[in-house]
């Protein structure tokens, strides 16, 4: 064999083995309640697939969950993005001033900062979230001027997976994507899931807050842990390793290239195919964060240890999934966000 013809082979041999990547291997072995298994399932668009199945505890081993609320003014909390001026905030004294000169009402004249207290209060904002209460309702039998909180509980969740994630004829737009809130965008390869963009606008409506930690996670309606945000985007990680894996499959990196380099060339749904490495998404300190859309169709998840992947039945699901929707959603007459700060 020629030099040129073995140099070309090898050189496609090594390019192929680069868009390989060993799913299970890359899992943190304390997320998983059993190894990572293969199964044959129904994918998002009615096709049969051979699916990973990942069944994992939900609650991250890799770093600590919190802060949100501050105690006290003298106490700092986790993060917020200001619904007007789209700043990411500290939620400190300073940030919980900004919303007292709105009008809101955050701490007391001692100190102690309005947080959610416990699991019935938590529950109170999620009915009258998706009720759609009226600013007055929430203020007499709901909660306002308050930073929603809670301790997540540990949930046993099985996801599917797409083992070999094809491309679809038309990317999939995230508020077109028809997905399970349970499933999320996907999921970190520390067990945790990734989920779409807040509902802010729905949040602060009713002048409430509902802070990430620092980590990019908070506390959702079904008592889960979940990221709205990328660890790797709020480290500032340039590694540019896979962090985890969207719903249909393809991996999702940090939010650079390795050695720090910015992305270029990303689609519409902040992925793109190069030096060998596959087609792959990157997280992102810009809305979406995460995936703004779908290359391939879709894998599901559901609670407990459950062994039938049918994606064409998503329980509880709606287009978009959850929170999809930028700043939509019903909100009351009164309250609202602040006005940007000056």
């Amino acid at each position: 064999m020629k030099s040129s013809s073995l140099f070309l082979l090898l050189a496609c041999a090594a390019a192929s083995h680069a868009e390989v990547i060993d799913l299970p291997a890359l899992f943190d072995k304390r997320a998983l309640v059993k190894p990572i298994t293969e199964i044959e399932g129904t994918l998002s668009d009615g096709s049969k697939a051979t699916v990973y199945k990942i069944v994992v505890r939900s609650l991250p081993n890799d770093h600590p969950m919190g802060p949100w609320a501050p105690k006290t003014i003298k106490d700092v909390g986790g993060y917020w993005e200001d619904a007007i001026n789209k700043k990411l905030y500290r939620v400190d004294i300073e940030y919980l001033n900004i919303l007292n000169k709105a009008g809101w009402d955050m701490y007391d004249a001692d100190g102690t900062v309005h947080r959610t207290k416990d699991r019935t209060e938590f529950d109170k904002v999620a009915r009258q979230e998706l009720a759609g209460w009226t600013f007055e309702q929430a203020k007499k039998d709901g909660v306002t001027n308050s930073i929603i909180e809670l301790q997540p509980l540990e949930q046993i969740v099985t996801i599917f997976l797409p083992k070999n994630p094809k491309a679809l004829p038309q990317l999939t737009m995230l508020r077109q994507a028809s997905f399970s809130p349970r499933s999320g965008v996907g999921i970190g390869t520390n067990g945790v899931r990734f989920f779409p963009p807040e509902p802010v606008h729905r949040i602060t409506a009713y002048q409430n807050i509902a802070p990430l930690d620092p980590n990019g996670g908070h506390t959702g309606f079904g008592h889960e842990y979940h990221y709205h945000r990328s660890p790797a985007v709020m480290n500032d990680d340039k590694s540019g390793k896979v962090v985890g894996f969207a719903l249909d499959g393809f991996p999702v990196r940090g939010p650079t290239e390795a050695e720090g380099k910015a992305p270029k060339n990303l689609d519409a749904i902040n992925g793109h195919d190069h030096d060998g490495l596959g087609y792959h998404y990157h997280g992102s300190n810009a809305w979406p964060y995460f995936v703004a859309g779908f290359k391939g169709a879709l894998g599901t998840a559901a609670l407990g240890d459950v062994d039938v992947c049918d994606a064409t039945q998503q329980s509880g699901g709606r287009k978009g999934g959850p929170g999809a929707a930028k700043g939509k959603g019903k909100g009351p007459p009164k309250g609202g966000p602040p006005p940007a700060p000056k």
